[in-house]
Formats: structure tokens, C-alpha cells, sequence
């Protein structure tokens, strides 16, 4: 983009934090992570990227703005209804909670301000909700999977029952992060959190487990497996790299 660096870092460096987390990925995900790693580490090079994580350091209001219409759309209700507290999920078993799931919301939020910087309108809403959706019913797929009859409560009830556990699923995923967290850090200089990453990797791992988990239900599976992973990673940095503008209407 012009009036700018195409890339905070220099293409010939690898930092260190970046090449022990990529090692780390390939390990457990084999030739198959590969174009994973290269997508995640190739972030940095997009200008809207750069926005994303640098607002992202900022409080929520100043990259959001006024969303209370989109949590009050059909599917957000009933994400609301469908999915319990974290407190209540651990009790009860759920493997999904309703902050997990807003944090989906948030990411294509950030998503989108990423690209355009916008924070007010109902367009910029319904951009997020359509791409929410397509998400969700087509993972890495969702360029071209128009946006679904909207869900109800009962297939939050089923997608929070949805395990984690199968197939070194959840810790690939979680790979994944540490990852992404290490090239974010080139970007913002900020020290990581060792356990809790920073805001946008949470917001980006949450949103792969809720693509991926969406894609196991859809299969009629009762656990996501590796391949569930690979695809919400590609659907989720894919749409980093999407403009809004580029979205079928």
C-alpha cells in the first residue's frame, strides 16, 4: 500500500521466537502445517495486519465502536441462549463457551477495522455477520459459501458439546497461536503473555476452534480432528488477508 512499508521486518532476519514456534507446529502437524506457518508468518507484510495488531492493544471501544446492533442479530442471540459462562461450561462439560464464541465476533470486528478503519455504520455490521456466517458454514471455503439460514439455539446446543481432544487436535491449535503470537510480537514489540498470548491471538485461535468445531458438527462428527484445525487456520487468516471490499455481496 502506498505511503508506507510494505513489511515492519526484514525478510532475510527469522526471529528466533518465530522459528522455535513454527518448529514446534511442524512437529506436531507434519508437512500438512507447512502452509499454515508460511500464511501465519506472512501476515506482517499486510498493512491491515499491522493495523489489526496495533489497535488491538488499545481498549475494545477504540477498534469496535458501537456493536450493539450486531449482538443483537438473530445469531448472535442465539450464540447468546445456546451457550453458557465459562464457569457453567466447565461444570457442565461444554467444550465451547459464549465468550469464546463473541470473541469470534470480535475478530471479524478487528477484521474488519483492520481494513478500512471504519467504526460507525450498519454496513460495517452487516460485512461482519455475513462474514460470520460464511465462516461458519464453509470454514476455508467461505468465499464461496453464501451465508446460511441463520442457527438456532439447539445447534449451539450441539457445538458446544463438540470435543477437543481427539487427534493432538486442540494442542496443534494452540501451536498455531504461539505462533502467530511470536510474529505479532515483531510488530507490536510486546512482550507475550506465556499463557494467554496477546489479545488478537486469542481472538484468532478462538476463532479457528469455533470454525473448526462448526466443521466437525457439520460431519456429524463428535470431536474436531487435525484437518478441522488446518481449515479454520487457513479460514481465519485468509479472511485477515481479505478486504471487505473483496467479499461476494
Amino acid at each position: 500500500m502506498a505511503g508506507g512499508p510494505k513489511s515492519l521486518v526484514s525478510p532475510t532476519l527469522v526471529n528466533p521466537a518465530v522459528a522455535d514456534a513454527r518448529a514446534e507446529l511442524l512437529d506436531l502437524g507434519g508437512r500438512e502445517a507447512t502452509v499454515i506457518a508460511a500464511a501465519i508468518e506472512a501476515l506482517p507484510s499486510e498493512r491491515p495486519f499491522q493495523v489489526m495488531a496495533t489497535a488491538s492493544q488499545a481498549p475494545r471501544p477504540q477498534w469496535a465502536g458501537l456493536v450493539d446492533d450486531l449482538f443483537e442479530r438473530p445469531m448472535l442471540k442465539q450464540a447468546k441462549a445456546g451457550l453458557r459462562n465459562a464457569l457453567m461450561s466447565t461444570l457442565t462439560g461444554d467444550t465451547l463457551y459464549r465468550n469464546v464464541f463473541f470473541s469470534f465476533a470480535d475478530a471479524v470486528i478487528l477484521w474488519h477495522y483492520g481494513h478500512t478503519q471504519q467504526r460507525t455504520g450498519s454496513a460495517r455490521l452487516d460485512a461482519v455477520y455475513a462474514a460470520m456466517r460464511r465462516l461458519l458454514a464453509g470454514a476455508e471455503a467461505f468465499l464461496e459459501t453464501p451465508p446460511p439460514a441463520e442457527p438456532d439455539v439447539a445447534y449451539f446446543h450441539r457445538l458446544r458439546r463438540i470435543g477437543l481432544t481427539s487427534d493432538n487436535a486442540y494442542p496443534m491449535l494452540r501451536r498455531a497461536g504461539r505462533l502467530l503470537g511470536a510474529v505479532e510480537s515483531e510488530i507490536t514489540q510486546e512482550k507475550r503473555h506465556a499463557v494467554r498470548g496477546s489479545i488478537l491471538t486469542s481472538y484468532v485461535s478462538f476463532s479457528a476452534q469455533v470454525i473448526a468445531m462448526a466443521r466437525a458438527l457439520r460431519a456429524e462428527r463428535t470431536a474436531i480432528d487435525r484437518s478441522d484445525v488446518l481449515s479454520g487456520l487457513r479460514a481465519i487468516t485468509t479472511l485477515l488477508r481479505t478486504p471487505p471490499a473483496a467479499m461476494p455481496s
